[in-house]
């Protein structure tokens, strides 16, 4: 998932090797349990994940939105954002507050866990989540 100031929609496919701890810029080992991970943080709200299935992989899905963000919060993405994901190429990865996001987490593709994301203004999120997944319903894994 990757939403930069000025972007206003994007998917992004992530196999994270490391999260932001909540609440800091310490960058730690993704957590084996990703989809716990994004219930429990202090300053996202997820519903309840259902499953999923992109090509052969298979997970769990939810949707996201940032809520309760401390007054004196700060991340490397700035106060009005949650820092999720650091990814090598990538740079870190977050969902900024106003933003609705939609979240696939792939146990086993290829021996990886996968997390795609979806993430736009939440007032243009019914409209830009069905372009987004045409991108992800195309997806096909390869072994490379």
């Amino acid at each position: 998932m990757k939403i930069v100031r000025g972007e206003t929609a994007g998917v992004r496919f992530v196999s994270a090797q490391a999260v932001y701890k909540p609440g800091t810029l310490e960058v730690v080992e993704a957590p084996k349990d990703l989809v716990g991970w994004f219930q429990h943080h202090p300053y996202l709200k997820t519903d309840k994940p259902k499953p999923a299935r992109v090509g052969e992989g298979k997970g769990k899905q939810f949707d996201v939105v940032v809520e309760d963000l401390p007054r004196d919060y700060y991340g490397a993405c700035g106060s009005d954002c949650v820092d999720i994901f650091r990814s090598s190429g990538a740079g870190w990865i977050a969902l900024k507050e106003g933003d609705m996001g939609h979240v696939i987490v792939l146990e086993d593709v290829n021996g990886e866990t996968v997390t795609i994301g979806i993430a736009s203004m939440a007032s243009d999120f019914d409209e830009f989540a069905p372009e987004a997944q045409k991108v992800i319903d195309s997806v096909r894994w390869s072994d490379s």
